[in-house]
């Protein structure tokens, strides 16, 4: 027994007394000492928010609540495990939808019950010894600083009888998608097949092909990974997120159905196909869709009041807008809690009042999601402020769609999907003409200024610049260009004039910000690299 496994410290997850007592039992007989037990996915959760574990030992199926696929996609969203925890997931199911479902969230392994000691014992003997090599990489990931776990990568390939390479270079490779360095993680993936065809780095290729706006290439890697191994997944989703960004809904549904016959059981999944299905008019479809995602992400970190807005859309179509009501009344009920779905659900009901003819329900509803909005000055989605300007164009308010869309294009003037799906929105009021010119001259308005701001930035006038990038800032609080060329100015002003504890703070909460927005924004990484090494 390894000094490493003996010293882990391990969380067992399972509904059944029985069970936990069992695997702990097994635990301890193999000389660990430090073992907690969760009985479902709350208390796992709990549990793994004060405390970092080692290993994770999770049945799949975990009576009312969540499962253990929602526990492990919780953890990983909220940053609960990282890289080096490993995941046993335990069932005692053998259907397709269970193993396709635990597939897809990437445990690290998982075992069919029943269970004996030595075969949980020489499981997690493998896993720990790969897992180790990870910490290093898993604690730079942890500070954020993605430069240096991308380091740490390289140090732990190059190391002597390196006993995971290949999990290390798709760290690395995610790493450097993150960090917006597309032409090193695609070197990488080339790297990586020229020894040997694996699916995960051919589709690597397929989403460098993506982020570079190379939709056909990238429609054609997606494709081909398909056709030599159907069952991955994630070449699937990329290939429909590829379709949508060439307008190809009707292919992109098809890919989408395909894929949810094989894995039925993905939330995210279903709500896409229900708003593909709907935006071709294909109501049956999008009915279904939403339904399944309303029930299967219950429990699920992927639960979204956009299933219920989609719902009532769809019910609105098909000319039953009592039920969608319904529907907006359970989502309402639902996300009590959220600000963001109050809004998102005062919009949309305000669509269907509209529907059913009753104008002074709906100028009621929109004005009531208005006053939520005012309240969240900054801080509203594109989705829910696309939805608000949807309705506000379907009352006639077109001033007010158009201030609300501007500043969204202003605030993502170089996002291209957002764009796209501005524009889009104008298309369906019959105003194709004036969104396209509405979109054009947001982004000339934004790049105006930050022209500016690099001008007086090269010229040595950095005080200068920085005011002139203040403000765009407070006018523009989401636009992470305008954000990063005003940290690149105070950057440049304290190499100019000197450090102070104030220029840093606020270079910090700017990259704090832009993190929150876009982690995967490539001069973050670079500015907050300069900032944590005081240079």
């Amino acid at each position: 027994m390894s000094a490493s496994l003996t010293q882990a410290r391990i969380l067992v997850i399972d509904d059944f007394q029985g069970m936990r007592t069992m695997l702990r039992d097994f635990l301890r007989a193999m000389g660990i000492i430090r073992i907690d037990t969760a009985a479902n996915g709350k208390e796992a959760i709990s549990q793994l928010r004060s405390a970092h574990y080692d290993i994770v030992i999770c049945d799949f199926n975990l009576g009312l609540g969540a499962n253990g696929q929602q526990v492990l996609d919780e953890a990983r969203m909220h940053d609960l495990i990282g890289v080096s925890t490993i995941w046993v997931m335990v069932t005692a199911e053998k259907t397709t939808d269970m193993v396709m479902g635990a597939a897809e969230v990437k445990p690290d392994d998982y075992l069919l019950k029943p269970i004996n000691q030595k075969l949980l014992e020489t499981r997690l003997e493998k896993l720990i010894v790969r897992k180790q090599a990870l910490r290093g990489i898993e604690e730079a990931i942890r500070a954020k600083d993605f430069m240096a776990a991308i380091a740490q990568c390289d140090q732990q390939l190059k190391a002597p009888g390196v006993v995971n390479p290949q999990e290390i270079q798709r760290i690395k490779s995610e790493l450097l998608l993150t960090v917006g360095d597309h032409d090193a993680a695609n070197a990488l993936f080339q790297s990586v097949l020229a020894a040997r065809s694996v699916p995960w780095a051919k589709t690597g290729l397929g989403k460098v092909a993506f982020h570079k706006e190379q939709y056909a290439q990238a429609r054609d890697i997606f494709q081909q990974v398909l056709s030599e191994n159907r069952m991955f997944m994630e070449a699937s989703d990329w290939l429909v997120k590829t379709l949508d960004a060439m307008g190809d809904a009707e292919q992109a549904q098809q890919v989408l159905l395909d894929a949810v016959k094989l894995s039925p059981n993905s939330a995210t999944r279903q709500k896409t196909l229900g708003d593909t299905a709907l935006k071709t008019g294909t109501l049956d479809v999008a009915q279904a869709a939403f339904e399944k995602t309303i029930r299967i992400s219950e429990f699920s970190p992927h639960k979204s009041p956009s299933a219920f807005t989609g719902l009532a859309k769809v019910f609105t179509a098909m000319d039953t807008p009592e039920e969608a009501l319904k529907v907006l009344a359970k989502g309402r009920t639902a996300f009590r809690d959220s600000p963001e779905a109050a809004i998102q659900t005062a919009a949309a009901e305000s669509a269907v009042y509209k529907k059913m003819g009753d104008t002074e329900k709906s100028e009621a509803a929109m004005a009531s999601a208005e006053q939520l909005m005012a309240a969240l000055p900054g801080k509203v989605s594109p989705e829910v402020a696309m939805e608000v300007a949807q309705n506000l164009l379907a009352l006639g308010r077109k001033d007010q769609a158009c201030d609300l869309m501007r500043d969204l294009v202003k605030n993502n003037h170089e996002n291209a999907t957002i764009s796209r799906q501005v524009e889009a929105l104008f298309e369906q009021a019959d105003l194709g003409a004036e969104g396209r010119s509405l979109v054009e001259e947001s982004q000339q308005e934004v790049v105006n200024i930050n022209n500016q701001g690099v001008l007086l930035a090269k010229q040595g006038q950095f005080l200068e610049g920085a005011k002139l990038l203040r403000t765009a800032v407070q006018n523009l609080p989401n636009s992470e260009v305008v954000i990063m060329n005003l940290c690149g100015l105070l950057i440049g002003l304290m190499r100019q004039e000197g450090k102070t504890d104030a220029l840093t703070h606020e270079v910090k909460g700017l990259l704090e910000r832009v993190g929150h927005l876009n982690p995967a924004n490539k001069k973050y990484h670079l500015y907050l690299d300069v900032i944590n090494r005081g240079e």
